[in-house]
């Protein structure tokens, strides 16, 4: 698949929002090395979607101009490698201290921009990230299914059509 095409796509098939341009931004594609380190370092194999997006952009940046200004930075629609390491760690680490959630059997990889909200992979008992994906709501530490895979996702979130 090519990820760069199709997040462009669901970004066009998004509905217009007034004196608000929005688009997004690649980078160029993490090693098969890191996504390795990074699979090992979580403990659990991602699933093929998710690698194939990371190899073609090493995260993927929502950004926004208003009204035709200059282009910025709003928040990460897909987080690179070394965030989803990092914020997968933290909450593995720290998380438990608030919630009585275990961590290790969920892979996060971007965040709603509001609350905490997190969209993460569930980790099988045999270490294999699912398909589907999840939201968790840290506020009332809930999960819940929200996407049969991360092309429904993306497509989904982009286009406004699942929300949180």
């Amino acid at each position: 698949m090519n990820w760069r095409e199709f997040v462009t796509d669901a970004y066009r098939a998004g509905p217009p929002q007034p004196r608000i341009a929005k688009k997004p931004e690649f980078y160029p594609g993490a090693s098969t090395q890191q996504l390795s380190d990074a699979q090992l370092r979580l403990g659990a194999t991602f699933p093929v979607s998710l690698q194939s997006l990371l190899l073609e952009s090493n995260g993927v940046m929502d950004m926004m101009a208003i009204d035709g200004g200059d282009w910025f930075n709003d928040k990460w629609l897909l987080w690179p490698v070394a965030e989803i390491v990092d914020q997968n760690l933290w909450y593995r680490s720290e998380g438990t201290d608030t919630y009585e959630r275990d961590f290790c059997k969920l892979v996060f990889f971007a965040d709603a921009g509001s609350d905490g909200i997190l969209f993460g992979f569930p980790v099988t008992p045999d270490s294999v990230c699912e398909h589907s994906i999840v939201v968790w709501h840290p506020i009332e530490d809930e999960l819940a299914d929200i996407a049969p895979s991360l092309e429904e996702f993306l497509k989904r979130w982009l286009t406004s059509t699942i929300w949180v």
